[in-house]
């Protein structure tokens, strides 16, 4: 089937479209899970996470990479991520860092660094940055940062490989926060 580009209808579109308002109502979904385990603080695990990204792509199944994946980044670029020896291991080491900031009064600092790891390390098969934001909102809710979820899945970031993309993530974010916070009062 060729492909036209000069439908005026749209209608080439219209299957793009329907996925991505799937796509984003699995994360409303999702986002809701994320804020109620953050609401009651349920502790987020492996387990809840991976939970997450079933709901995120509307499987039932393990959701952990097992095999070597080769990923387009937002350059346009291809890369090659090799096996994982255990993404569960990697997965909990991360949460369990970003806990320890979180309790210690870094919240921004907990929610970008399990964000950017999660995506870097590339844990799922699938919906790894939308897994990573929830990931992230969860410790800014939990620990009564006021950023909303839908406005980190918006952001629109770089490549996290590149110098300073991190940094300007967290940067982001902290002022997300400030304009938030002055909204609230």
């Amino acid at each position: 089937m060729t492909q036209q580009t000069d439908d005026p209808t749209g209608s080439q579109k219209k299957p793009d479209s329907l996925k991505r308002q799937l796509e984003l109502a699995r994360f409303d979904r999702a986002l809701e899970v994320s804020e109620s385990m953050a609401s009651r603080r349920v502790l987020l695990t492996t387990t809840e996470l991976g939970r997450l990204n079933n709901i995120l792509t509307g499987r039932n199944e393990d959701p952990w990479r097992q095999a070597p994946v080769t990923i387009t980044l937002p350059s346009g670029a291809s890369e090659t991520l090799a096996l994982m020896s255990d993404p569960l291991v990697t997965t909990r080491e991360k949460l369990h860092h970003a806990t320890e900031l979180a309790e210690s009064g870094a919240v921004i600092d907990a929610a970008v660094d399990v964000y950017a790891g999660l995506v870097l390390a590339h844990v799922f098969e699938d919906a790894n940055r939308r897994t990573a934001v929830l990931a992230a909102h969860y410790f800014l809710h939990r620990y009564g940062v006021p950023v909303s979820g839908i406005a980190l899945h918006e952001i629109g970031l770089g490549d996290l490989r590149e110098e300073g993309q991190t940094e300007l993530l967290r940067e982001t974010i902290r002022q997300m926060a400030k304009f938030a916070t002055r909204q609230r009062s």
